[in-house]
């Protein structure tokens, strides 16, 4: 398998996919999305807001860990895509 036009077509077709997630309309994924949103919004209360230290420190913690889940999502699909490869032969 090639892998580098697997992660070419990985960054074409599944980076920045905003609106094409049709899981966003499951009621699991929605359930667990408002849990989230009232949990931030707990915490955004008890660190004094947005402005604060603490909410801009837990946003920069939360933009790393959506990089890194980026890295884990692509590594499934190319192991997917290794697994059908595999499966087919």
């Amino acid at each position: 398998m090639d892998i580098q036009f697997m992660k070419d077509y990985y960054d074409l077709r599944y980076e920045e996919t905003d609106g094409e997630n049709h899981f966003v309309e499951e009621a699991a994924y929605q359930e667990k999305q408002s849990e989230q949103s009232k949990m931030e919004d707990q915490l955004m209360e008890m660190v004094g807001g947005s402005e604060s230290n603490v909410w801009k420190l837990y946003e920069s913690i939360m933009c790393v860990y959506f990089d890194m889940e980026e890295i884990i999502k692509q590594a499934v699909y190319l192991q997917g895509a290794y697994d059908r490869e595999r499966m087919l032969k």
